[in-house]
């Protein structure tokens, strides 16, 4: 059921395209990741091929589930969304979410615990397997939120996700002085924007559900039971393109489609820890079946 709402907001339109682009951008961009991956693969060690499938299939999903939420824009709890249809409806969003973000938590996993595996980091071992299991207690709350539209399930959902950027950033943190020259870097990059992340949540994303949830008790909102809840994401939806009902879905929309996007691309290009030690080893062998002599020694420092 499509319940229309007055006013057409042409910066809501200019964003919607904006979104729309990014995302046949960034399928681009993944695509052509994929075939740089395809001509390296057959040379990489077994284990560290795996690891990048892996990664590559995430990322896969994570990219067409930002891909699909961008072309159709919608916010569950709300019930609003751009274009009015059976499609834009919440369960619809929701699940094509959930599937994106864990796929998106499963990568940081596995990046995090190449590195640690690469110089036997316990703490990071240890604190990478916290991550999934977060995030699925994540996504039961935002669950929650979608079916009864109560925001206290977003306000826990969020508050979860920026525990998770924390507890990585602390992973991430005690690898520091395990590593030299550019993976050092990646490192470095990798608690920085992980670092902003943690803040936009704490200052901006969290707040904002607080307080939504707040103004529904103040007005004594009824929340919907979970089958009421069920059926009533699954069949209403309210298309609206006025500049007051998305301005505070444009920031976090904004940054998810774009740079978490890029983020889970990344991960697929940077090779672990052990990528530069088969190189020199692979290099030295056929060296010495050649007869040549043997080439410079890399430094664990190349990507």
């Amino acid at each position: 059921m499509t319940t229309p709402t007055e006013g057409q907001s042409t910066g809501v339109l200019v964003w919607w395209a904006l979104l729309t682009a990014a995302s046949a951008a960034n399928i681009v961009f993944w695509i052509v990741v994929a075939r740089n991956f395809a001509r390296k693969a057959p040379s990489m060690e077994p284990s560290v091929r795996r690891a990048r499938q892996w990664q590559l299939a995430l990322s896969a999903l994570f990219v067409l589930g930002c891909a699909f939420r961008s072309l159709l824009p919608r916010a569950e709890g709300q019930r609003i969304c751009l274009y009015g249809s059976w499609i834009s409806a919440a369960v619809i969003s929701r699940a094509v979410a959930t599937v994106a973000e864990l796929a998106l938590v499963t990568q940081w996993t596995i990046f995090l615990r190449e590195y640690a595996r690469g110089v036997n980091a316990r703490v990071a071992m240890g604190l990478s397997v916290l991550f999934i299991p977060l995030i699925v207690n994540a996504e039961i709350f935002s669950w929650y939120t979608t079916l009864t539209t109560n925001f206290i399930g977003s306000c826990v959902e969020e508050s979860t996700w920026a525990v998770n950027a924390f507890l990585i950033v602390v992973g991430f943190s005690t690898l520091w002085n395990r590593y030299r020259g550019a993976r050092r870097r990646i490192i470095g990059v990798c608690i920085a924007s992980l670092t902003c992340y943690f803040i936009f949540m704490c200052s901006v994303d969290v707040p904002m559900y607080r307080a939504r949830y707040r103004a529904d008790q103040a007005r004594g909102k009824h929340y919907l039971s979970i089958a009421d809840g069920w059926h009533d994401a699954s069949n209403r939806w309210v298309v609206t393109r006025a500049w007051a009902d998305w301005r505070d879905e444009m920031p976090w929309m904004s940054l998810y489609f774009t740079a978490g996007v890029w983020i889970s691309i990344a991960m697929v290009r940077v090779r672990p820890f052990r990528d530069a030690a088969l190189a020199n080893k692979t290099a030295v062998l056929n060296g010495r079946q050649s007869g040549a002599s043997p080439p410079p020694v890399m430094h664990q420092s190349s990507i």
